[in-house]
């Protein structure tokens, strides 16, 4: 298998978040994942979308960008708090004096963070966007 820079910059992601204890399971993108309405969980989803040259000439270092997408989910009827909670710890994590590595790739956070909660029955979410860039 061919070595991927979206797949290292994903992981590189993953990592991070894997180490930070009292985060919910995380429903990735691809994965069999069937939450009960009384679960509290992650969404995620890596999206690329810029590739391009960081200078002119021959052979350039590629500059690439995109959006880590975790949406946090809690059940409904305990209140925005616990959500929100869950989102902050994420957006400490990857706040925008962070990097990310994985195999020699370094992903650095633009920004992150937090989008307007909402109802989505059985649950009640709270999106958390994060920007990355990388070079290679």
């Amino acid at each position: 298998m061919v070595d991927s820079v979206y797949a290292n910059i994903r992981a590189a992601l993953e990592l991070t978040l894997s180490g930070v204890s009292g985060l919910p399971p995380f429903a990735r993108q691809n994965v069999d994942f069937d939450p009960t309405p009384d679960d509290t969980f992650i969404r995620a989803q890596f999206t690329p979308t810029q590739r391009r040259p960081s200078v002119r000439g021959p052979d350039p270092e590629m500059q690439y960008l995109g959006l880590y997408n975790l949406l946090v989910c809690t059940p409904e009827n305990v209140g925005a708090g616990p959500g929100l909670q869950i989102a902050e710890l994420l957006v400490e994590t990857l706040d925008a004096t962070k990097s990310a590595t994985n195999s020699g790739v370094i992903v650095r956070i633009e920004y992150a963070e937090l989008g307007l909660s909402y109802p989505d029955p059985p649950h009640y979410c709270t999106p958390v966007t994060i920007s990355w860039y990388s070079y290679h």
